[in-house]
């Protein structure tokens, strides 16, 4: 499967069959499994139902979805939604080598909507985040019955979510060409608090509401208040990760005075709760 070199030498599907514990976790793997793909040979265009994400390890691949060309760089992490027509495999002169996994659960549809994924499936997180330690394990546990295997890849499944969350900063890299709606932005993370309406960023930009709404759309793909969703969430997911602050306190320093409204839109975006994200990381 793997030479001497930590290369992948064959191709490895190891399919999994969701415990009795699976219904009451957000992720539910189907299949995860170590890709080869070599120049010239027929791309995969398998339709299922699930989400599949993809590291790529070595090499080069090519991936298209709806007409548009993307091409898959190591380090690179690929989303596909399988229901939706695609086709991937190598590009250029060397073998393509990844590793997947196919997963199903709530959320998953609501991220992927999210983050803009039918239009940029590609990921490229920091070098600092192992995600090929986070692969392998969701691989090891493929195919593992043992009672917490589910939750294992559980855990594994929303750290890989919340580095990719991160990386794609909200979807809001066309911000960088309009400075006035980035100033807005920034704005918004630095009071992540506030009760923010339309009419106060209006007024700081000097628009009208409707002008702030469609500039502030145009130049980044989000509304404004979905961003503001999308960064207290992802603030409160590292003061989750990194601190033992009690989830209330937390919420509120995120702007949700209501700890149901902040768990369910917590769970809306993540695809897990803030306390099983907590006791995945051992707080």
């Amino acid at each position: 499967m793997v030479n001497a070199r930590g290369d992948l030498e064959h191709e490895e599907i190891l399919f999994h069959t969701p415990g009795r514990l699976a219904g009451a976790l957000p992720y539910a793997l189907q299949v995860a499994g170590l890709g080869l793909a070599h120049p010239g040979q027929e791309p995969v265009r398998k339709r299922y139902h699930d989400h599949v994400l993809l590291l790529a390890l070595a090499g080069q691949g090519r991936v298209e979805i709806g007409g548009a060309v993307h091409v898959v760089e190591p380090g690179q992490v690929l989303w596909l939604d399988t229901s939706r027509p695609y086709a991937h495999g190598a590009s250029g002169a060397e073998p393509w080598r990844y590793l997947w996994m196919g997963l199903r659960g709530t959320g998953l549809d609501a991220l992927y909507g999210l983050l803009d994924v039918s239009r940029r499936p590609l990921f490229r997180p920091e070098p600092a985040h192992d995600l090929k330690t986070l692969f392998r394990e969701v691989c090891a546990l493929a195919g593992n019955p043992a009672p917490e295997a589910d939750a294992r890849a559980n855990a594994a499944v929303a750290a890989l979510l919340a580095v990719l969350a991160g990386a794609r900063d909200g979807g809001l890299s066309g911000l960088q060409d309009s400075p006035q709606m980035a100033r807005i932005a920034e704005l918004l993370r630095q009071d992540l608090a506030r009760a923010w309406t339309i009419e106060d960023l209006a007024r700081l930009a000097g628009l009208s509401a409707s002008q702030l709404f469609r500039a502030f759309k145009a130049a980044s793909g989000s509304t404004p208040m979905s961003y503001l969703r999308q960064e207290r969430i992802a603030e409160a997911r590292r003061l989750l990760t990194a601190t033992s602050d009690p989830v209330a306190v937390i919420a509120r320093r995120c702007g949700y005075g209501d700890p149901y409204h902040f768990s369910r839109d917590f769970r809306r975006l993540t695809g897990t709760t803030p306390t099983l994200l907590r006791r995945s990381t051992g707080f």
